[in-house]
Parts: structure tokens; C-alpha cells; sequence
């Protein structure tokens, strides 16, 4: 008998790394408290930048609004890489070589720093070096590839085209950077936040920036009741969740993408692997407790695109019992992004109005070399030293050219939709919909003691209408990736209020 793969599929959504290590825990603000700098954002980006700042002598408070590494850092594929899929042509074409050279240094330079911290402080989070390769199965794919091969040679990147790969997959080419890196990431977070603790540095859990007061010095309003004073602020909240010009809402899209771990059947060979084709697939090797696994990811989309995200999880696990031989997933989960307009993250002033406050955004799916480089950049500003990295990542730079280089959207034909029942009596347990009710589309979901939950579907960012989300069982806005669990409390910004609770009248 044939193996139903998707029976095979964890009911939970749940992350590798959030399962296999615990985040550490801490309490939500409960007085007043002033700081030097106040980083709002859990996740590397905050956390860096709170450990690096301590380390000049500032005292820091990092503020999470739910918990730590619960966003994009502890559902990531854990890839420290400056190969971005293809770039480096489009960067060359775009801004020049000397800024492509830059913007690969800055990514080796995250990779060292991170290599550098973990030795220092005796992190044990599974850090090794591998090799990172982007291949595709498409011939007409092969010219990119063979273009971002003469970029590396440009630009003195340690690599080169290559014909095949140590994997069962016949493809047309890929390209190889050598030298990069994977790591557990809960494990080297929770060894940042051991040292921030030690230096004397402020963390609080379940605490969100509701609104800031800037005149004299910046009062961040918390959702606790209490407040935190400070001469600067960084927003590394993912979108930040404060922008007085909507420039982040209009250069910043949203993307989903997803990941399964599934038990290793046979060897994984060593390296990091992304293919250029539609759809998305990426993988690389993960261990626990003495088991291996493989991590399988792709299927990336635009957040809220109405699609079955239930069947994208059944895509990747068909794809590994057919190419790993792996039907055992163990874990599933999914990862959410913003695109900058020019695949470059937005680093430095948040806006040009306000002198002390920050952002960290736009990591464009390859946030973990960049924001740990950015951290260190967002510290120098804050303490007057020079950066190399200033004038690339600004986010008042000028992107007047730039545009997406790569394809992100699936054929919208292979997908169902993902609210499927016409009426809320419908709904099976654990399941959303959209239904009309008085000439208006509102949100349903049936929880599991059976209750109906009816939902205003306006964002409560900018009012964009949420779509439901099968697979990870939220709300979702395909305007700025703000996202809403099944009975409407936020789990991601820029949302800072939850959806307006409707009655069935």
C-alpha cells in the first residue's frame, strides 16, 4: 500500500529549534525603569544588538512583546550565509561592484562575529562550517546561474560554478560560496542573553511598545501599564511597528515560507542548499539529542494570498519521502519575511525626522549574518564610531532603480484556497473561514470545544482585509505580514491590537 505522506504531518506547528532547545523565560515589565538604549525585538537582531551595546558600557533593556525568539529567529533554517540564493549580479548591475564587495563583507563580517561570540563566551550551538550552494533543475535557470558565477570571480568570491551536487537530484548547474556556516540558533541566543544578563542588561517577555513619546528623552509605552525611558530606541520588531511616513509599509512585502524536519533515512552529505526554480525548496542537516535529521523547506508565497498553506506543508513533505526517501516529518513550521525593494535590509536612522531611533528591517529571508552585522552597525551609530555599512543599508538610501529580481509567486492554479466552508455551521473543529454575514465578509473559526469565534477582518494596522491560513491556523495580512492566531490576538506586527471581536446577530 502507497504511504500517505500527509497523514504523516504533526497536527502542531512547531519549530525545530524551539522544541530541541527552550528559549530562556523572563518576566514582563512590572515598573518603571529608565536606560540608555532600549531595543524592542527578541529575536537576533534586538538580542545582538542589546549584547553588543552592553558591551560598550550602555545600559540596555530588551523588550520582547511576546517571547523570546518566538518570530522569525526561532523558525528560521538556521543558514549564516552571504549567498542570497542569486544577488550578486543583480547588486553589480545595480549598485556597482564596489557595493556588491561591500555587501558581501558585511555578510562574512556577520559570520565571523558570530563565530567570534560563540568561542568567546563558549556557546555550544552547533556551529560548523559548511559550504552553501544554489542550484536549479530548470535550463533555463542555468544562464543566471552561470552570470552570479562570473560576479563571484569579480568579486573575489571564494567559490565558482559547478556542474553537479553530492545529492540524488539531477540538476543543470549551480554555484558554490565557500566558507559559510550553520548553527542552532535558540542555543546561540539564549548564550547572548546570558551575557547581556551579566552585564547588568534589562530583558522582558509579554511587554509591547504600544506607542513613544519623543521630545526631551523617548518614553516607550508598554501594554503593561508601565513604561521605559531611554536616550535611544531600536525597533528590531521585524516591520517596525513605528513609522511616521509609511516608508516601511511601502518598501517592505511580506513572504511565507515553510519547513519540515523529517528523520534522516539515509546520509545527508555536507552543505547548505537552495534552489533559483519555482517552487522553492531548501535543505540542510540538523541533529538533537544524539538523532539526525534533514530540514526541508520551500513553498514560499506572499503572506495572505487566500492559498491552502496545508497543502504547501503536504508539497514539502511528498517532496522529501521522494527525494530523501524521508517520511517520518517530526516537526513543521513556518517562517515569515519582509522583501526590501532592493533585497538589501534597511539598517540605521528609522526615519530622517528622529535622530535617536532605529531600525533593524527588510532581511529579504537571509537575516542572520545581516542582522548580527547590523547590530553592530545600529551600535556604532549609536555610540559615534564609523561604519563602513552605514550608507549601503540606510534606510534613506536611494532605491529609485531597484526592483524584485527574483519570482515569488507560485502558480495560483495548483493551490486550493484556504477558507473553504460557504457558512460558519460548517466549520469542523480547529478550522477558519470566511463567511458573509449582513452583506459583510467577516472571519469564523470553530475552537475546540466547539465554539464559533466571529472576527472583524480589517488589520488593525492599516485595515487591510486578513485571510485565513490553514496550515498555521491564523490570520493574515498580505499588505504588511501582520499576523493574527485563530481567535484574533496578534503574533506578528506591525499590529499592536488585536481584531475587533464580532457577534452573530
Amino acid at each position: 500500500m502507497e504511504k500517505q505522506i500527509d497523514s504523516t504531518l504533526p497536527k502542531e506547528v512547531k519549530s525545530f529549534w524551539r522544541q530541541t532547545e527552550k528559549a530562556f523565560k523572563y518576566k514582563k515589565l512590572a515598573e518603571n525603569t529608565e536606560v540608555d538604549v532600549a531595543i524592542a525585538g527578541g529575536g537576533i537582531a534586538g538580542v545582538t544588538t542589546a549584547y553588543l551595546l552592553a558591551k560598550e558600557g550602555k545600559k540596555v533593556a530588551l523588550l520582547e512583546a511576546r517571547e523570546l525568539l518566538s518570530g522569525t529567529t526561532g523558525f528560521t533554517t538556521a543558514k549564516i550565509t552571504a549567498q542570497h540564493n542569486l544577488i550578486y549580479d543583480e547588486l553589480i548591475n545595480r549598485y556597482g561592484q564596489a557595493n556588491a564587495k561591500l555587501y558581501y563583507q558585511a555578510n562574512m563580517e556577520g559570520i565571523g562575529l558570530i563565530k567570534e561570540i560563540a568561542k568567546q563566551h563558549k556557546i555550544d550551538c552547533d556551529l560548523e562550517e559548511q559550504d552553501a550552494f544554489v542550484f536549479t533543475e530548470n535550463k533555463q535557470n542555468r544562464n543566471k546561474l552561470l552570470k552570479e558565477a562570473e560576479a563571484y570571480e569579480k568579486l573575489g568570491i571564494e567559490g565558482g560554478f559547478i556542474e553537479d551536487l553530492p545529492l540524488d537530484i539531477d540538476i543543470e548547474g549551480a554555484v558554490m560560496m565557500r566558507n559559510q556556516a550553520q548553527f542552532h540558533p535558540v542555543k546561540f541566543v539564549n548564550g547572548l542573553l546570558k551575557e547581556i544578563e551579566n552585564m547588568g542588561g534589562e530583558i522582558y517577555e509579554h511587554t509591547k511598545v504600544m506607542d513613544i513619546d519623543n521630545k526631551n528623552e523617548i518614553t516607550c509605552k508598554t501594554d503593561t501599564d508601565y513604561t521605559v525611558t531611554c536616550h535611544d530606541l531600536v525597533f528590531a520588531t521585524h516591520f517596525p511597528t513605528h513609522e511616521s511616513d509609511k516608508f516601511y509599509s511601502k518598501n517592505l512585502d511580506p513572504e511565507n515560507s515553510y519547513a519540515l524536519a523529517v528523520k534522516e533515512n539515509k546520509e545527508f552529505p555536507d552543505g547548505m542548499y537552495i534552489n533559483t526554480d519555482t517552487s522553492k525548496r531548501t535543505f540542510r542537516r540538523m541533529s538533537a539529542e544524539g538523532e539526525d535529521y534533514i530540514l526541508v523547506g520551500g513553498e514560499s508565497h506572499p503572506t495572505g494570498d487566500g492559498l491552502s498553506v496545508e497543502q504547501r506543508y503536504k508539497e514539502l513533505a511528498e517532496y522529501a519521502e521522494k527525494i530523501f526517501d524521508a517520511t517520518d516529518v517530526v516537526y513543521r513550521w513556518s517562517s515569515h519575511d519582509l522583501i526590501s525593494t532592493d533585497r538589501l535590509p534597511f539598517i540605521g536612522k528609522l526615519n530622517p525626522k528622529e535622530d535617536n531611533i532605529y531600525s533593524l528591517t527588510g532581511f529579504s529571508k537571509w537575516g542572520l549574518a545581516n542582522a548580527t552585522v547590523g547590530g553592530s552597525l545600529v551600535k556604532d551609530l549609536i555610540v559615534g564610531k564609523d561604519n563602513p555599512y552605514k550608507n549601503l543599508f540606510s534606510p534613506q538610501r536611494d532605491m529609485s532603480l531597484m526592483e524584485h529580481v527574483e519570482p515569488t509567486k507560485e502558480a495560483e492554479e495548483n493551490y486550493a484556497k484556504s477558507a473553504i466552508v460557504q457558512t460558519a455551521e460548517e466549520l469542523k473543529i480547529n478550522q477558519g473561514t470566511i463567511v458573509e454575514i449582513k452583506d459583510e465578509n467577516v472571519g469564523a473559526y470553530k475552537d475546540n470545544e466547539g465554539n464559533i469565534h466571529y472576527l472583524d477582518l480589517s488589520c488593525t494596522h492599516l485595515g487591510c482585509g486578513v485571510e485565513w491560513n490553514d496550515g498555521d491556523k491564523t490570520w493574515d495580512c498580505p499588505c504588511h505580514g501582520s499576523r493574527f492566531n485563530a481567535i484574533g490576538e496578534v503574533i506578528e506586527g506591525p499590529a499592536v491590537e488585536e481584531l475587533k471581536k464580532l457577534e452573530n446577530e
